[in-house]
C-alpha cells in the first residue's frame, strides 16, 4: 500500500506542478482556475507522501 500510494502522491506533485507552472507560463485564460486545481493537488500530494511510511507523519 504504501509503494502505490507514494506512487500516486508523487504523480500529483508532478502533475500539478506541470499544470501550474504551464498555465502561469503560456499566458493562459484560465490560468487562475487552473492555479486554484494546482494547489488542490499539490497539498494532496504532498498529504499522500508524507503519509506513507509508518510511523508518525512528517
Amino acid at each position: 500500500m504504501t509503494d502505490r500510494q507514494t506512487a500516486v502522491g508523487v504523480a500529483l506533485l508532478v502533475l500539478a506542478g506541470v499544470l501550474l507552472t504551464g498555465t502561469v507560463a503560456l499566458g493562459l485564460s484560465f490560468a487562475h482556475e487552473a492555479g486554484a486545481i494546482s494547489v488542490l493537488g499539490l497539498a494532496a500530494g504532498a498529504v499522500l507522501v508524507g503519509t506513507a511510511e509508518d510511523g508518525r507523519p512528517v
